[in-house]
């Protein structure tokens, strides 16, 4: 998404434990919360363009704020967990240097991710970013050997039917106000590829290191970071208009977006999985298909069609049923691009030491 290498606790909590040492409320509250924000965030990308054609804010920027911000708050964290000696070791080289490999490789998922919404609209993104349960399933087939079995498999090629589905009739009927386009498509593709390969990489990487979460959280944050910095300089710099706008126009909207797409996207995943897990993780995200739909009928300027919404609600319906066959099969969740609570000890210990 190799065997930990960090230390474990006696009587290991099974996972069902770890989520109820959460309120049901708080757990509900954590799911509705997520679910809103996630449909909220490819919806804001779409929004934050307002009616020009293309972003008059550079993408650069936009990621390079955003994970600016997350090394911020990593630090504050790591202070608060372990004072100084912890914040600190944030900027460790040697720690740096673990994860260096992985920020890079994130940051260029959300460049594809950014760049696509100037081709395809938010909704078509959003159905397509359900890819990754199939692409997802192939890797860990080709990687280490991981199989499906039969009844997974057909669901995998359900999605992969109604994703299908979904551009042909949007495309068909005009997409009911949707951009739809066969680069946009591919630039799309390519973002769910790359997170799903990343996510294999960094569950390696935060298994070996023995450093609390957000040290780890902000020295992958910083690679990510600069690697966007980067970006910006040569694509808005170098290769810009001669004008060295590095940033371009920023509205309030790209404020939004900023603040209340990337970094509450980060805090709000980390914070699901601490209460429930990475089955409802993934639940959320397939139910924020329609609400990005939804969201482009109302807000964005879109056009219901019955038979484009039939199409994302099997899309939905067949990433939902994939999800609970896995958790029925009483295997760990191997799709989505954040961290698994359940594999880091580190992360239980607060919880338990609370309900003592």
């Amino acid at each position: 998404m190799c065997s930990s290498d960090l230390p474990s606790l006696p009587n290991k909590a099974p996972r069902a434990n770890l989520a109820t040492m959460a309120s049901a409320k708080v757990q509900a509250a954590a799911f509705f919360a997520v679910t809103i924000q996630r449909a909220c965030h490819n919806s804001f990308i779409e929004w934050a363009k307002g009616d020009d054609a293309q972003a008059t804010y550079t993408v650069s920027s936009v990621i390079f704020v955003a994970q600016a911000c997350c090394v911020v708050i990593g630090l504050l964290l790591a202070y608060q967990g372990g004072g100084a000696a912890d914040a600190k070791k944030c900027m460790d080289t040697t720690i740096l240097k673990k994860f260096a490999h992985i920020g890079m490789i994130y940051a260029m998922g959300d460049i594809f991710e950014m760049e696509s919404v100037n081709y395809v609209d938010s909704a078509t993104y959003t159905v397509l970013s359900q890819s990754k349960l199939i692409i997802t399933a192939l890797m860990m087939w080709a990687i280490d050997g991981t199989t499906q079995n039969i009844m997974q498999w057909f669901i995998l090629f359900t999605t992969s039917s109604g994703m299908l589905e979904y551009v042909l009739v949007g495309k068909s009927k005009g997409g009911g106000g949707m951009t739809l386009s066969a680069f946009g498509v591919g630039l799309a593709l390519t973002k769910v590829v790359i997170s799903c390969y990343v996510a294999v990489l960094n569950q390696k990487a935060l298994k070996k290191d023995s450093n609390p979460f957000p040290v780890q959280f902000s020295a992958l944050k910083v690679s990510w970071c600069l690697t966007s910095l980067v970006y910006m300089i040569v694509k808005d710099g170098f290769l810009g208009d001669g004008s060295w706008n590095l940033f371009g126009d920023w509205t309030s909207r790209t404020f939004v977006l900023v603040f209340a797409g990337f970094v509450l996207k980060t805090l709000f995943n980390q914070y699901l999985l601490k209460v429930l897990d990475a089955i409802w993780k993934n639940i959320s995200e397939a139910i924020g298909v329609i609400l990005v739909y939804f969201a482009k009928c109302l807000f964005l300027g879109g056009k219901f069609d019955s038979a484009v919404f039939n199409a994302a609600f099997t899309v939905i319906l067949a990433c939902i049923a994939y999800v609970l066959s896995k958790s029925a099969a009483k295997k760990k969740s191997d799709i989505g691009d954040e961290l698994d609570v359940e594999n880091y000890p580190m992360l239980r210990a607060p919880l338990l030491r609370r309900r003592k």
